[in-house]
């Protein structure tokens, strides 16, 4: 495999192997809520790692089930919530060695304040990914891991509006990474059709750069693949979101290529989500 490869992913709105949330400029309502369920799964035997393709010569699983929370404060001030609770498990192809772990993955907490609301929407926000993961013993000296070891502060900005059966967004923002893991440059935009009454076709773009190297990729060399210091990914695809009962509750899924892939697993993610607003 070439690390320019397309590989095609199912996934949930708010989720691509780790977490991955477009922010929209929009903000729920005061006292109103959106929750989403999903469950995600990513399993690989090669992974893309300081630019070559690497053999793993192991069966490497890594589901996921979050939980991710929208609450309106006020009507322009926005709580999140990103709360996943990881399986993860190794299987060796040279022998009969086994490993797996389970527990909570990157607890997000974030807000949202909406800076401008005419026919463009403004918002700016910052998410703070907690360092809550566990880790384990795996197999040949390898660690298992339910995310990346280190807490992330990103401060981003998002602009977007709605016209008719259209809506489009993007947003830009820098990830500032603590136990000397690089920080990375991210960049979401979604644009999304009324293609049907209650549902939505939506192309999105999801990107996370590397901006500098820092010492934690050196210093781990045994990490699970899944969480690498100097990961990179651009993903390219398309959504639908399926709305059953109007500002009440839907499901979703998507399809992705990613491309441009460094330090990730070279695999699908198989997804599912469903969501209420309450």
């Amino acid at each position: 495999m070439k690390k320019t490869a397309l590989y095609l992913s199912v996934i949930t709105l708010a989720f691509f192997t780790q977490i991955v949330q477009a922010q929209s400029p929009w903000t729920r309502e005061q006292g109103k809520a959106y929750v989403q369920l999903g469950v995600s799964g990513i399993f690989y035997n090669q992974a893309e790692i300081d630019g070559k393709t690497v053999d793993l010569n192991a069966d490497y699983s890594d589901i996921t089930t979050q939980l991710y929370v929208e609450y309106g404060l006020t009507n322009k001030l926005e709580a999140q919530l990103i709360l996943p609770y990881k399986f993860t498990n190794v299987e060796s192809n040279l022998n009969s060695n086994t490993a797996n772990l389970s527990g909570l993955g990157n607890i997000t907490l974030g807000l949202k304040y909406k800076i401008y609301d005419q026919n463009w929407k403004i918002s700016s926000g910052l998410q703070y990914i907690a360092n809550t993961i566990d880790t384990g013993s795996g197999i040949g000296g390898q660690k298992l891991s339910t995310g990346f070891a280190a807490n992330t502060l990103i401060p981003y900005v998002s602009a977007g509006t709605s016209s008719g059966k259209w809506y489009y967004f993007g947003n830009i923002g820098y990830g500032y990474m603590s136990n000397d893991y690089s920080d990375y440059l991210k960049f979401d935009a979604e644009l999304g059709y009324n293609i049907i009454p209650k549902g939505h076709l939506i192309l999105a773009l999801n990107t996370k750069n590397v901006v500098s190297n820092e010492k934690a990729y050196n210093n781990n060399p045994t990490q699970w693949p899944s969480y690498l210091d100097r990961q990179t990914y651009n993903a390219l695809g398309a959504k639908f979101n399926y709305e059953f009962k109007q500002d009440k509750f839907g499901a979703n899924v998507a399809v992705f290529g990613a491309f441009g892939n460094d330090n990730a697993p070279l695999a699908p993610s198989l997804n599912f989500g469903v969501y209420t607003k309450l």
